[in-house]
C-alpha cells in the first residue's frame, strides 16, 4: 500500500523556509521523502505571493531563487507532480465546501482537488492532506481524508 500526500501551500512555505516553524520536518517529507506528493497548480501562485511577501519582511533575499527551486521542484525530475487546475471539476466541488464548512475560498479548491483529483489517483491507497490550515484540516478529516 503506498500512501500518496497532497500537499496544501501552507506545508509547501514551511518546507521551502527555513525559518518556519517545523522547516525540517515539511522539508524531509514533502521534498526528501520516499512517498508521491501532489498540489493543485494553484500552489504556484500562492506559493510566489508567500515567497515575494517573505522577501518583502526580509525573511527571504531574494524570492525568485526559492519559486525558481520551487518551479524545478513541480517539473519532471522534480518531488512533486502539479494537478491541472480542472475548473468544471474542481469549483463545484469548492462551493459545497464553502457554503456548507465556511473555510476559505483558495482552501477549498485545494480540499476538492484531494478529493477530486488526488484521490482517483491514489486508486484506493490511503491519501493524507498535508496542511498547516486547522480548519482545512479539520474539514479534510470530515471528508474522510488522513491529515498530517
Amino acid at each position: 500500500m503506498v500512501t500518496l500526500l497532497y500537499a496544501d501551500t501552507s506545508s509547501l512555505i514551511r518546507a521551502y523556509l527555513a525559518d518556519e516553524v517545523e522547516h525540517a520536518e515539511f522539508r524531509e517529507l514533502l521534498l526528501e521523502g520516499e512517498l508521491p506528493v501532489v498540489t493543485s497548480e494553484l500552489t504556484r501562485v500562492e506559493f510566489a505571493s508567500a515567497v515575494s511577501a517573505a522577501q518583502r519582511g526580509n525573511r527571504v533575499e531574494v524570492s525568485s531563487y526559492v519559486i525558481d527551486r520551487f518551479d524545478w521542484d513541480c517539473g519532471e525530475e522534480g518531488a512533486i507532480t502539479l494537478l491541472r487546475l480542472n475548473s468544471a471539476l474542481l469549483l463545484p466541488r469548492a462551493r459545497e465546501l464553502v457554503i456548507g464548512h465556511a473555510i476559505p475560498t483558495l482552501d477549498a479548491i485545494h480540499l476538492a482537488a484531494a478529493l477530486e483529483q488526488a484521490a482517483p489517483l491514489a486508486a484506493g491507497d490511503d491519501l493524507v492532506m498535508v496542511t498547516r490550515d486547522t480548519r482545512q484540516a479539520a474539514v479534510a478529516a470530515e471528508k474522510g481524508l488522513s491529515v498530517r
